[in-house]
């Protein structure tokens, strides 16, 4: 091997001597820390409760519904001949709202009142002569068989008055379905027909629309991170869109299932208040939960929280030194739970609650 080629090597083994040297001499004191006495403390991250969670994870846009909304039909075939109500009156349940032409069905009536006053008359006649029938059998001036007969009739009278009874009471109902009542209070919205057309029964064919417009529910798609933290009887609030206007809604129905396309839950809240024009049917709503009693409460990422058989608790960090906080908890979605007891939200909670601390043990919060 050539001199040439040791010389590098030489040159930094001199230099690296030389600073050694200067370092044990005290001319030099730059060096790297010394090593503590004891243990390094385990270092830990932290979150801090948060009082609300991101928005996007807590709004949902839904729509205003009526409790009922229906199209009125008649309930037999035939001809309007009257219209009673129109577009944007309001009626009551039961009111008529239409007649269609009744001549044939008031001449069956007619018919089936003469049937059944004939029956009685039968009926009458029937009881009479079975009565003087029982009369003379008891005397003797009448068989046996004079005496069954006049019973046979008598049951042959009494149940011909039955069936021109039911007879005369169909009659009437045809008559009474002539005319279209209103199925609930409400506000006629349409009017499909007009005085002179055909309406059939089957398939039926709507005359009215009718919509409640006084008992209006919010119908909302809730996605399922919050839908934990949604009872029947909580309170919501939102707004219309796009007037704005604030509304307020009780909770009547949470849905048992999850959409598997959107990943949401129905809710059904009623409305209460004071109402405004801009409450329509159909009206786009947009419901902040956060801003409600829906999800009050501290939260949290969903490992943060740990159990031992059916208590749930969670560890901060208090100076320096690890302490075991029991709370109650309740799972929002698969990352977030909701703390509703045992923080006041000021703690450093580990984020990580699964690691193996114990209490009093001394930990360094990493940034």
């Amino acid at each position: 091997m050539r001199l040439s080629s040791f010389l590098p090597s030489l040159l930094v083994a001199s230099l690296l001597g030389a600073g050694l040297a200067g370092c044990a001499n005290g001319e030099a004191k730059a060096s790297l820390p010394a090593p503590s006495g004891g243990d390094a403390a385990l270092g830990v991250r932290v979150v801090t409760p948060q009082t609300q969670l991101d928005g996007q994870l807590v709004k949902a846009t839904g729509s205003l519904f009526a409790r009922n909304e229906a199209m009125a039909s008649a309930k037999i075939s035939g001809s309007i001949a009257e219209l009673l109500v129109d577009v944007g009156d309001k009626v009551r349940k039961d009111q008529p709202m239409a007649r269609l032409d009744a001549s044939n069905a008031s001449i069956a009536v007619s018919q089936a009142q003469a049937a059944h006053a004939m029956a009685e008359a039968g009926l009458v006649s029937a009881r009479q002569e079975l009565e003087r029938s029982q009369v003379l059998r008891q005397s003797g001036g009448l068989a046996q068989a004079g005496l069954d007969r006049a019973e046979a009739a008598f049951k042959q009278a009494e149940a011909g008055e039955k069936q021109a009874a039911a007879g005369l009471k169909a009659a009437r109902k045809a008559l009474y379905d002539h005319t279209l009542r209103a199925p609930f209070d409400g506000t006629v919205t349409a009017r499909l027909h007009n005085v002179g057309e055909y309406v059939a029964m089957m398939p039926a064919t709507p005359i009215f629309s009718i919509v409640d417009v006084d008992h209006l529910e919010v119908v909302l798609p809730v996605p399922e991170t919050v839908i934990g933290g949604i009872r029947e009887g909580t309170m919501v609030s939102g707004q219309l869109s796009p007037s704005g206007a604030p509304f307020e809604a009780k909770v009547r129905v949470v849905g048992t299932v999850v959409d598997p396309a959107s990943r949401t839950v129905e809710v059904r809240a009623d409305l209460v208040g004071d109402r405004t024009a801009a409450m329509r049917p159909h009206a786009i709503v947009e419901v902040d939960f956060s801003k409600g009693e829906a999800l009050e409460g501290l939260f949290l990422p969903a490992q943060a929280v740990a159990r031992d058989g059916e208590k749930k608790f969670v560890w901060v960090v208090d100076a320096g030194a690890v302490a075991q906080r029991q709370v109650q908890a309740e799972t929002l979605s698969p990352g977030v739970v909701r703390v509703t007891s045992g923080l006041d939200g000021s703690e450093q909670v580990i984020q990580d609650g699964s690691g193996k601390f114990a209490n009093g043990m001394q930990v360094q919060v990493l940034r």
